[in-house]
């Protein structure tokens, strides 16, 4: 099997019988990391490469599969607000100013209905149908060796990131048509970029994550209940186009989603990438059979800090419980970060591979 055939399986009935072994993920390998190991990596490497280094290092490294963007169909203009502090800042649709001289955001700045509004009123939806295909016919070239997972943003993260987390908290609890109409924003946000894609490649990507934090390590960020009442009428319907669309819908999450699960599922969910911290394989695997599990793979010790037998222990014990029910694609629960150590990563994917295989 190659690397798409491998990721497609675990979500087919049929398919699944027939493979090889546990798939392989990984949601993305920090740059700082690529620019202190490629040397090492690419040094005794004779095989494909792609002239992209995002695909190259994690195929070489052994990853059956990555996330991967694919161009949206909304355009934004800033818009100029006030901080709240006597200073302007621009903001565009996630209602975050970036930091200066950095890559990263600040805010939420997304305070009244008026921001919104703006925000709204300075989008305007485009046709990127050329630009769209482009990038998925390079993609489907690249899936038997490394399967790009293509993601769109989704939902509640954005809401809560574009208030700032006690705006969000105050318009939360008392369910404020400020919060309700930001819901409905970033559903529509979603909704459009997934539309464009579709009507871009007439159903060719296959497989999509919507990228939506809904956990700490230790509990979720919302209940269940809410999460059914504000957020899944939209989530359904977005999966009911990712579905109709012969696509395959699955949602990313840090944390602890172990209690949302079966919502998830009500919603059209088919599978969920992270299981970072707290989560226990084993109720999932007993309570959810029929759920596609992605990652487990601890970063917090065991990949960055672990030895050579304490990462071949946690791969083991991990397919030891997840292996058999054959919807387990096995990853780190996050990202390959700088201070992992390469050592630990090609243990980590060999171990993998050896203890993985199906008779």
């Amino acid at each position: 099997m190659n690397s798409y055939e491998r990721y497609i399986a675990v979500y087919d009935d049929s398919k699944r019988k027939k493979l090889d072994r546990v798939p392989t993920h990984v949601q993305y390998i920090r740059e700082e990391f690529i620019v202190k190991n490629k040397e090492k990596i690419l040094r005794h490497y004779t095989g494909k490469l792609f002239n992209d280094l995002y695909f190259d290092i994690p195929m070489i490294l052994g990853f059956d599969s990555i996330f991967a963007p694919f161009p949206q169909s909304l355009k934004f203009k800033s818009i100029k607000i006030d901080n709240g502090e006597g200073k302007s800042v621009r903001i565009r649709e996630n209602g975050q100013a970036p930091r200066h001289k950095t890559t990263y955001y600040e805010g939420g700045y997304v305070k009244n209905l008026d921001i919104l509004n703006e925000l709204i009123a300075n989008s305007k939806i485009v046709e990127n149908y050329e630009i769209i295909n482009k990038t998925i016919t390079r993609y489907e070239k690249i899936s038997p060796y490394i399967f790009p997972v293509l993601t769109v943003d989704g939902i509640f993260d954005r809401v809560w990131k574009s208030m700032g987390m006690i705006d969000f908290s105050y318009h939360f609890n008392k369910n404020t048509t400020l919060y309700r109409e930001l819901i409905k924003f970033y559903a529509h946000l979603t909704q459009t970029n997934l539309k464009g894609l579709i009507n871009a490649t007439g159903k060719r990507g296959k497989v999509i994550t919507l990228l939506d934090d809904v956990a700490y390590k230790g509990r979720l960020m919302i209940s269940p209940k809410r999460w059914e009442e504000d957020f899944m009428p939209y989530y359904k319907r977005i999966n009911s186009i990712i579905s109709d669309a012969n696509m395959i819908s699955q949602i990313h999450t840090d944390g602890d989603a172990t209690a949302l699960i079966s919502s998830l599922k009500k919603a059209g969910f088919r599978g969920l990438q992270g299981f970072e911290g707290g989560c226990d394989p084993n109720y999932i695997n007993e309570h959810h059979p029929d759920f596609v599990l992605i990652g487990f793979g601890d970063v917090s010790f065991t990949l960055p800090y672990g030895t050579s037998y304490q990462i071949e222990l946690h791969v083991k014990q991990l397919l030891d419980v997840l292996k058999e029910n054959r919807h387990f694609i096995l990853g780190p629960s996050t990202v390959i970060f700088k201070e992992i150590p390469l050592k630990n990563v090609k243990k980590f994917i060999n171990t993998a591979k050896d203890y993985g295989k199906y008779n």
